[in-house]
């Protein structure tokens, strides 16, 4: 066995990536800044596919709007949405060096179990009771506090008005509401998309592309009448399995998830709205998609004292990785009135709507599935990484979120050559082609499996008496024999992506 066979797979990732230009810790020439990554070129086209892959599953497939709003939103909006006081981590301060940390991550890593919604008076007796001292200096720790999770900026020259960063793209939706509406139809129910980045000011993030201060958040606000239209109306959903770990078996001690049938979760009563399972069950087709095995993920249902301050109910997605076990990747929130119903309060716009079938005007609810980018990237990644017998590395990524369409290679670097293969490449043109003429075509062969390239076109001796190339296949390395003009249509198909199952 290869010693490189013996490495753990994240370790080998995390190498790879940042040889071959997927991503990397940014600012690195002065030191780098934690919670921050910059994606290279390979690590760019990967996950624009992923969210153009993601967009289709989740706007284009139920006819959804889709918009994009300001990354930066005034005070009020905040302040309505409940995020001013409640987005907050609970924090620790050392007295002597000032290192700030996070609370329950610290005294996980000391050895010290905290329970889950623990207040700050609790934590400090924990604290005290275990003598737990700062892992920089040793010092003492001062009384735990909130910290705010949004960064602070200013709208305007000189005292401007004050403004946070977002921290989600939901409020951008729910500011548009009354527009986005009668954009709609005026017809309920009625989903919107977006897809942007978003910022936290985490305070201490430790897991490398997992937690960041800046990235991508792919979100649906689904709006409809909680008595109208409280599930989906055609059932085919219902048939459907999911993993699912529930917080009542999580309050017995269960760690594990069951496989359970949608319909028999919804006669159960297990889900606040009906909407969720169909999100989930969505979910798990988007992530077929990504090549993640259905035993590597779950839907997990958030205990009370996890739930975001917004959320009735709160399920989600987890993957487990190598380095950090169960990760979040996508949380459901059924999301009730709360937004609307603050919005409405803090601006004094009315956000009710009319229900014509039923002559009654609601504030409607929301159900949001949001899906983190850069996470999925990660498991995404981790997931299709193969590490062969000889030591060969092969991100065997699906073909329609591979970084590049098809390489194409002369196989000798000799002037006829390299000129057909250009002729060829250009050819090609709708597709986005990967041209190396550089090295054997051994290592070029390489050089394109380690960065998830899933076909290869060579041009060779016998291409120049019968018009024909090589195609090679990534995952199985077969070639064969294609004629230059059925290429382009023998690629269209070998890089369709599927249709959602629901």
């Amino acid at each position: 066995m290869s010693a490189l066979r013996q490495q753990r797979k994240s370790d080998v990732l995390m190498e790879l990536a940042k040889r071959r230009g997927i991503f990397w810790p940014s600012y690195e020439i002065y030191g780098g800044v934690r919670g921050l990554l910059t994606l290279g070129n390979v690590g760019f086209e990967i996950k624009r596919r992923l969210e153009n892959l993601w967009i289709k599953y989740f706007v284009y497939s139920r006819n959804f709007q889709i918009i994009e709003s300001p990354v930066i939103g005034p005070r009020p909006v905040y302040v309505a949405s409940g995020h001013e006081t409640q987005f907050t981590d609970k924090a620790l301060k050392c007295g002597k060096c000032g290192a700030v940390f996070r609370a329950d991550h610290l005294l996980s890593e000391a050895g010290v179990t905290i329970p889950e919604g623990a207040s700050l008076q609790e934590i400090d007796e924990i604290v005290s009771i275990n003598s737990v001292k700062c892992p920089n200096c040793k010092g003492d720790f001062s009384k735990a506090f909130h910290w705010l999770l949004m960064f602070k900026t200013e709208i305007g020259a000189g005292s401007g008005e004050i403004g946070y960063l977002r921290p989600e793209t939901a409020q951008g939706i729910f500011t548009e509401f009354k527009r986005l509406y009668v954009h709609g139809r005026s017809s309920l129910p009625m989903g919107v998309a977006q897809v942007g980045r978003v910022f936290r000011n985490e305070v201490s993030p430790r897991q490398g592309p997992i937690r960041l201060r800046e990235f991508t958040i792919m979100e649906v606000e689904f709006f409809f009448d909680p008595d109208s239209n409280p599930g989906p109306s055609e059932e085919d959903y219902l048939k459907h399995e999911i993993p699912v770990l529930t917080a009542e078996d999580q309050e017995k001690g269960v760690t594990g998830f069951r496989k359970m049938r949608v319909k028999e979760g919804v006669e159960t009563g297990l889900f606040s709205s009906n909407w969720i399972p169909f999100f989930l069950v969505l979910t798990k087709s988007f992530l077929k998609a990504l090549k993640i095995p259905e035993d590597a993920f779950r839907f997990r249902e958030k205990l009370p004292s996890e739930r975001a301050h917004y959320a009735k109910q709160l399920f989600d997605c987890e993957v487990l990785l190598e380095s950090w076990g169960w990760t979040e990747v996508a949380g459901f929130a059924y999301r009730t009135d709360y937004d609307l119903s603050g919005h409405m309060k803090v601006s004094g716009e009315d956000m009710n709507v009319f229900i014509s079938s039923s002559g009654r005007r609601i504030v409607p609810h929301v159900v949001e599935p949001s899906f983190g980018a850069e996470r999925l990237l990660y498991a995404l990644l981790e997931h299709n990484l193969r590490i062969e017998e000889d030591g060969r590395i092969c991100l065997s990524t699906p073909p329609y979120l591979s970084p590049f369409d098809v390489s194409v290679f002369p196989l000798l670097s000799k002037p006829d050559f390299v000129r057909k293969a250009a002729e060829v490449a250009r050819m090609l043109g709708d597709f986005k082609v990967n041209f190396d003429d550089s090295g054997s075509i051994g290592r070029r062969y390489a050089r394109s499996d380690e960065i998830g390239i899933p076909f290869a076109v060579t041009i060779d001796h016998q291409t120049f008496s019968d018009d024909s190339v090589t195609l090679r296949f990534r995952d199985t390395r077969e070639q064969r024999r294609i004629g230059i003009g059925s290429l382009h249509a023998e690629l269209s198909k070998l890089l369709s992506a599927p249709k959602p199952d629901v």
